[in-house]
C-alpha cells in the first residue's frame, strides 16, 4: 500500500467530486438513490469487496492486469460509493486508505496522466488513437448524427433502467476528447452490458455492447468525474465529420441497422423501466445488492472469486427500508456547511462519519 504522504491525489478527487456531484438533487434519482440503499449493509458490502483488494495483494497481481476489468468511470464512481460505505461502517483509517488506493491505482494504470478524475473535463484511457483512426469510418451527415444520437439516448435510458440511475456507469461511459489536429477531436462513446440476463432474464436487447467513435470538427467536448455527464460547445450535428459504430465487436455499416438496433434498445429500455419501478421495496433493495456485485463480475472472475452476493450480504438488509438508509445521513441545512460535511465524508484521511456533528 502506498505511504500516506502519497495521498495528495485525494485533494484532486475531492475537487472533482464537488464539481460533479456537489449540487445534485438526489430526489431526481428513481426509483431510489445509493444513500438510501447502501447504508443498509455497508459493513457487509465492505467485507465482500475487501476480498478483491486482499486477493490482488496476496497474488501480487499488477494493477495493469486488473484495470481492463474495471473501466475508468467505475473506478471513479465506486471510489466515492465505497468511501461513503467506509465512513458509514466506521472502518479504521488504514483500511479506508488501502481501499481508496486500490481504486486510485486501478484508475491510474489505464489512464493518460494529467486528469485522472475528470476535473479538467476529460476521460482519456490510453487508447491507440492512430490505430483507431486507421479503421474504416463512415462520412458524417446530419442524418447520421441524429440516428446515432437516438441510439445513444436509448442506451442511456436502458442503462438507468438496468442499473438504476446511480450505477449506470456500468452501461454508459464517454472517452475523450482526443485531439486529431485541424480543429478535429475524437470522442468514444461506450455502451456496454445492455443485455445482462443474469440480472434481468427477460432482456433481449439486440446488442450487448456498442462502441461509437465520433470525429467532430469545431466542436468542444467535456465530461467530468461521472463519465456519462457530457458537455458540448458548437454544433455536434453539423460538426460530425465521420463515425464508426461497432456492435459486439463488429462494424455496423449502414443507418438502417443503426435504426434497428436503436428500436431494440429503446423497446427493451421501456420494458425494463416498467419492470424495475414495479418491484416491491424489499425486492428492489435486494436487486440493488445483486446489481452492485454484478458490476464487479469481470474483476471477480479475473481474480478467481465468486461475484454473487453472499448470504450474509443479502440477509443484512432483511426487514430494513430505504428510509432507514436515508436516515444514516445528517447533513447541515446551510449550503456552506453541507459542502464541508460531504467533503469530510468523501475524504478517507479524515475521521468524520455520517453521524458526526
Amino acid at each position: 500500500m502506498a505511504k500516506p504522504a502519497t495521498y495528495s491525489w485525494l485533494d484532486e478527487f475531492l475537487e472533482a467530486m464537488e464539481a460533479s456531484l456537489g449540487a445534485m438533487d438526489l430526489s431526481t434519482l428513481q426509483p431510489t438513490s445509493w444513500r438510501h440503499s447502501q447504508p443498509l449493509n455497508a459493513a457487509e458490502w465492505l467485507e465482500w469487496f475487501d476480498r478483491i483488494v486482499q486477493t490482488r495483494k496476496e497474488k501480487n497481481i499488477p494493477f495493469e492486469k486488473i484495470a481492463p476489468h474495471l473501466p475508468p468511470d467505475l473506478c471513479r464512481e465506486h471510489l466515492f460509493f465505497t468511501i461513503e460505505d467506509l465512513k458509514t461502517a466506521h472502518w479504521p483509517k488504514e483500511k479506508r486508505l488501502e481501499t481508496a488506493e486500490f481504486f486510485h491505482q486501478t484508475l491510474a494504470a489505464q489512464m493518460e496522466p494529467g486528469d485522472l478524475f475528470g476535473l479538467r473535463g476529460t476521460t482519456k484511457p490510453r487508447f491507440d488513437v492512430p490505430a483507431i483512426m486507421r479503421k474504416k469510418f463512415r462520412q458524417g451527415t446530419p442524418e447520421a448524427a441524429r440516428a446515432l444520437g437516438k441510439l445513444y439516448n436509448a442506451a442511456y435510458n436502458i442503462g438507468a433502467a438496468l442499473y438504476l440511475d446511480y450505477y449506470m456507469g456500468n452501461a454508459i461511459e464517454n472517452y475523450g476528447p482526443y485531439p486529431l489536429g485541424d480543429g478535429r477531436i475524437l470522442v468514444v462513446k461506450e455502451m456496454r452490458h445492455l443485455r445482462p440476463t443474469e440480472l434481468w432474464p427477460a432482456r433481449s436487447t439486440a446488442a450487448d455492447r456498442l462502441r461509437l467513435y465520433c470525429v467532430y470538427e469545431d466542436v468542444k467536448f467535456a465530461t467530468d468525474l461521472i463519465a456519462c455527464h457530457t458537455f458540448y460547445q458548437g454544433d455536434p450535428i453539423a460538426g460530425l465529420k465521420s463515425w464508426r459504430l461497432e456492435k459486439d465487436g463488429k462494424a455496423v455499416t449502414d443507418l438502417a441497422e443503426v435504426e434497428s438496433i436503436m428500436r431494440s434498445v429503446a423497446e427493451n429500455g421501456r420494458d425494463q423501466w416498467l419492470e424495475v419501478t414495479r418491484l416491491p421495496q424489499a425486492q428492489l433493495i435486494q436487486k440493488t445488492n445483486l446489481i452492485r456485485c454484478f458490476i464487479f463480475k469481470p474483476l471477480c472472475e479475473a481474480l478467481g472469486l465468486d461475484w454473487k452476493p453472499t448470504r450474509r450480504l443479502l440477509k443484512a438488509v432483511e426487514g430494513k427500508t430505504l428510509e432507514d438508509g436515508w436516515k444514516t445521513w445528517n447533513p447541515p441545512k446551510t449550503e456552506k456547511a453541507r459542502k464541508t460535511y460531504w467533503r469530510k465524508i468523501w475524504d478517507p484521511r479524515v475521521d468524520f462519519y455520517p453521524d458526526s456533528r
